[in-house]
């Protein structure tokens, strides 16, 4: 039988230096939780430092509604160069189909770049295809990665080739319905096709 060693009383700390030591600790704990847990998770960012991190838009995106322009529906997607690496980045776009219409939002990606969506349509499903079409590929040449019907869909996207990867929405009812998109991520550009 092992018998346990003898505690000398005075290797213990003292109750001075266990308040020390749990001030600390709470200490650190507020300055994670106000400069990383807040806005990664929510949103919320009082410090600034959430958004020097690239934290912010993820809790945006989280949320709801991000507070960043919307392009316009004119925009198109640029070409990928071979320039510098993309920055991480946040958009909103907004597309209102009409009876009958489709149409396509598009973000230009290099392989493995990565983005997080979440997209909404305001009344009623559509049918949606979310594809990928290869730089320099011909234009019936694409691969799917989801096709459904539904009202809304999220998820996160790892780009398999580069070139242009987005979704195509087609309104199949009787009354006008609008998308709401919202991306966050390492992507070039993004705009209606």
């Amino acid at each position: 039988m092992n018998t346990p060693p003898k505690v000398d009383l005075n290797d213990l700390p003292s109750p001075q230096e266990l308040r020390k030591a749990t001030i600390g600790a709470v200490v650190v704990a507020v300055v994670l939780i106000t400069t990383a847990v807040l806005p990664a998770e929510w949103g919320i960012d009082p410090t600034g430092v959430g958004d020097l991190l690239g934290l912010t838009p993820i809790g945006e995106l989280k949320t709801g509604p991000a507070i960043h322009a919307e392009p316009a529906a004119a925009d198109t997607p640029e070409p990928v160069g071979d320039g510098e690496a993309p920055a991480f980045r946040t958009d909103e776009l907004k597309l209102t189909l009409q009876p009958g219409e489709g149409a396509e939002i598009k973000a230009v990606m290099r392989e493995g770049d990565q983005l997080v969506y979440n997209w909404a349509a305001d009344r009623g499903e559509l049918f949606f295809d979310f594809h990928g079409e290869p730089k320099g590929a011909p234009s019936n040449e694409f691969t799917s990665f989801e096709k459904d019907t539904k009202a809304a869909a999220k998820g996160e996207f790892e780009a398999p080739f580069e070139g242009t990867h987005g979704w195509y929405w087609k309104n199949k009812t009787d009354a006008p319905i609008t998308v709401d998109l919202k991306t966050s991520g390492v992507y070039q550009s993004i705009g209606r096709k």
